[in-house]
Parts: C-alpha cells; structure tokens; sequence
C-alpha cells in the first residue's frame, strides 16, 4: 500500500473549529488523537479567555 502526502493527516487543512475533528478521533493513531485534543483545549481556552475580558 502506497502512502501520499495526502494520506497524512498533517496534509488535511486545520479546521476553523478544531471540535469538527471529534467525529474521526477514532480513526487516527493515539498520536494524531493526542494532538487534536491539544488543539481542542488550546481552542477552548482561548474561547474561555476572550470570554472573560
């Protein structure tokens, strides 16, 4: 089987929401699973400190 850059989740544009991704959580390596709830709190906390001010 033949990867392309295309294949990689790195290739795939970031989306503007990064809770869009939950539904394909399970289907990425624990690594990619790892990274995407980073991004996912990252998000959540900027939200949270806008928010506030």
């Amino acid at each position: 089987m033949d990867v392309t850059p295309a294949d990689l989740p790195a290739a795939r544009p970031a989306a503007a929401d990064p809770l869009e991704r939950l539904g394909e959580i399970d289907e990425l390596p624990l690594a990619d699973q790892v990274a995407v709830f980073d991004a996912i709190h990252s998000h959540l906390s900027a939200r949270l400190r806008s928010a506030e001010s």
